[in-house]
């Protein structure tokens, strides 16, 4: 064990040991219930009036063009799975494999070793990320689902349960009933930002989509 603990703190190791630490603590945290799973989630759009940037424009961000980055977050399924699970799907893949890497190629701790070791983990991790987010996000898109979700829930009050939800950034809110309450997926009607433990009125739902536009209450009655 003192051995496995020296070979993790190791120079070639220590950063994605130190990585996998914080994404331990964060999923600890996650739960306890301190932090909602969504916290550092990121949106990808497909541009509009309310996007800061069109990405389907030709314009070039930083040398590259936004179509580009666009498809390549896609490919990642960012946006489309919690960005939480994705991170850590990678720092365990390139903490395993650095760890591997560095004990069968280069017991001696060489730092040129250590880096052509590094873009060869950085390369087999981009790959065990797609695959084994593939099953996730059917799985995440199954459980998000709205199954049974009442056709009288129009108008009805319900209450954010996740950090923030905006026109852009889909949360969840819950329906309270007689039994169980029903959990939405929601987005803001208009540029309203709702918080965790707001109260809202459903307006609307987004056709096919699954999701429901929410309101302030106020601007209902």
């Amino acid at each position: 064990m003192v051995e496995f603990v020296s070979v993790a703190f190791a120079p070639v190791n220590v950063l994605f040991t130190v990585l996998l630490l914080v994404i331990g603590l964060y999923w600890i945290m996650v739960i306890l219930g301190v932090l909602d799973i969504d916290l550092f989630h990121i949106d990808v759009f497909d541009g509009g009036p309310d996007t800061d940037v069109d990405m389907d424009s030709g314009a070039d961000i930083d040398g590259f063009e936004p179509g580009v980055v666009h498809s390549i977050l896609h490919f990642f399924y960012v946006g489309e799975l919690p960005t939480m699970f994705l991170v850590s799907i990678m720092v365990l893949s390139l903490w395993t494999f650095s760890m591997l890497g560095n004990h069968y190629l280069n017991p001696e701790g060489s730092g040129a070793m250590a880096v052509a070791i590094f873009f060869g983990d950085l390369a087999i991790s981009t790959v065990v990320l797609k695959f084994v987010a593939l099953p996730l996000r059917s799985l995440y898109l199954i459980l998000n689902k709205d199954y049974n979700a009442p056709g009288d829930v129009l108008g009805k009050t319900c209450t954010v349960i996740t950090t923030e939800v905006t026109k852009e950034k889909m949360g969840q809110a819950q329906v309270p009933t007689k039994g169980a309450p029903i959990v939405l997926n929601v987005l803001s009607r208009n540029a309203h930002v709702f918080k965790k433990g707001d109260e809202a009125v459903v307006v609307k739902k987004n056709g096919d989509k699954g999701t429901y536009q929410i309101a302030p209450v106020e601007l209902e009655r």
